[in-house]
Parts: C-alpha cells; sequence; structure tokens
C-alpha cells in the first residue's frame, strides 16, 4: 500500500507547481485535475482489490495448517483421576491429550520442534492442560519398557525431567538408562526398582494403550484436543503426526473463540 501513496501524494503536488511554473489556461488546468481525480479513483480501486487479495490469502493460510481431525466422544474423566501426567493450570479452559512412544522418531521430533513452544506460549501461560499417555507400538521393543520406567519416575514426582531423558537417548533405552537417570534424579532408587517389576504399573501402561485403541488411534503420535467443561473434555479433535506449532496454534485458538 506505501508504494501507492507516493505517486499519489507526487501528482498531488505536481498541481501547484505546474500552475506555478507553466502558465495554462483553465480548461486545461480543468482536464488536468479531472485525469488525476481518476487516476485516484482507480488507485482506490487498486487498494481495495489488494485488500481483498491479501485477507483471501490470509483464509487460505489458516486453513492450510488447521490439520484434519476426528471429533471424539466427550472424555468424562481425562484426568483419571489425577493419575495421568499432567501440566498446567487447572483453571485452564483447553486440553491436549498426547499418545506417545519413547522409541518413536516422530514423537522425538514434535518434543524438538514444537513441545517448548506450546508449554511457554500455552501451557505455562494457563491457557492448556498437557497430558500425556502411553501407546508404545509393538514393533518397538524397548518402548513399553521405557514407558513403565516414566511411569515409575511420576510415582516419586520426577516424571517430566525423566521422559525428557527418555526420549534424548532414546538409542540407549533400557535398565542401564532408568537406573543411572532415576539415580541423577535423586529418586528412591528401592522404590524404583520395585515400581518397575510391579505389575500395576505395566497394567497403567496397557490401560493407556487400551483407552488409545478405543479412540481409534492407531499411530503416535496422536493428540486428543479440546475444551474443559465441568472436568469432561468436550467433544475432542484427534489429531495424528508430529504436528507443527502453527498447526497447534490454528487449532487451539480456533477452539478459544468457540467459548
Amino acid at each position: 500500500m506505501q508504494k501507492y501513496r507516493m505517486p499519489l501524494l507526487l501528482a498531488v503536488l505536481a498541481i501547484p507547481f505546474i500552475s506555478a511554473c507553466e502558465p495554462q489556461s483553465n480548461d486545461k488546468l480543468e482536464q488536468d485535475i479531472s485525469a488525476l481525480q481518476q487516476d485516484i479513483q482507480q488507485l482506490q480501486q487498486d487498494l481495495t482489490n489488494i485488500g481483498t487479495q491479501v485477507n483471501d490469502i490470509h483464509a487460505v493460510a489458516t486453513r492450510s495448517q488447521r490439520p484434519k481431525t476426528k471429533t471424539l466422544p466427550t472424555q468424562v474423566n481425562y484426568t483419571a483421576d489425577g493419575e495421568v501426567p499432567l501440566l498446567g493450570d487447572a483453571g485452564a479452559q483447553l486440553a491436549i491429550i498426547e499418545f506417545s512412544d519413547y522409541q518413536c522418531p516422530y514423537c522425538k521430533r514434535f518434543i524438538d520442534q514444537t513441545f517448548d513452544k506450546l508449554k511457554a506460549n500455552y501451557i505455562d501461560v494457563g491457557k492448556v492442560q498437557y497430558l500425556t499417555r502411553d501407546f508404545p507400538l509393538s514393533f518397538h521393543p524397548k518402548a513399553k519398557g521405557a514407558a513403565v520406567a516414566a511411569n515409575c519416575s511420576l510415582q516419586q514426582d520426577a516424571y517430566w525431567p525423566m521422559r525428557t531423558a527418555l526420549f534424548n537417548n532414546m538409542k540407549q533405552l533400557g535398565d542401564e538408562l532408568y537406573q543411572q537417570t532415576a539415580t541423577d534424579l535423586s529418586l528412591d532408587m528401592t522404590k524404583f526398582s520395585d515400581c518397575l517389576s510391579d505389575p500395576q504399573t505395566l497394567s497403567k501402561v496397557e490401560a493407556d494403550m487400551a483407552l488409545g485403541t478405543s479412540l481409534g488411534i492407531r499411530g503416535t503420535p496422536s493428540f486428543v484436543v479440546g475444551r474443559i467443561e465441568d472436568n469432561q473434555l468436550v467433544n475432542p479433535q484427534l489429531i495424528v503426526g508430529a504436528q507443527s506449532y502453527e498447526t497447534f496454534v490454528a487449532l487451539l485458538d480456533g477452539l478459544m473463540k468457540e467459548n
């Protein structure tokens, strides 16, 4: 728009300059003014058209960022009575439930490229609750054991740093890594080791897997995203894959506007 203002300004300034430096008849001056008015009207129409095109481009870009989603039934007890790892404010209007696998490279890509931005701009500021559930895939032999280790760290309030360590050391998953990380986190090692062999811990992981399967989840990472009302996740959307930060922004901001 700026590039049109300068020619327009010069044209307007040219009227007194011409009348001062080049004596003209009144008829010639009126013709020049009339031509200039037509140019101004054309410029105004061009600017209006450009504005419309910019709005159209913005709408297309916004739609392209919004992924294909599947609407799921309302999740009545989406926090499992507080047993699911959770980040964020209890008063948040929205929630994201991530289903992930510690051997999944796409889960790692999401952690590296998107999660920190979501945390800074939505979770830490009280807009979104972020929950995680386990969905170890059958062709990742160490993923289930890593999920058990993460759940054992949850018992000692060290889930999130353990989760970070597991994703950062994906190629070294195994008991040695779990024990060393637990030691580094100053966990009660007897309690941690007992938990690793406790069938109840494995049952919790398998319950997450069963829930994910019932929601139609087949791969990781997958995300259930929705509005929180009366401690329920109302008609959440299922999205699959290591989505970009911009994709989550489009989805979350759209849900906020619905409130």
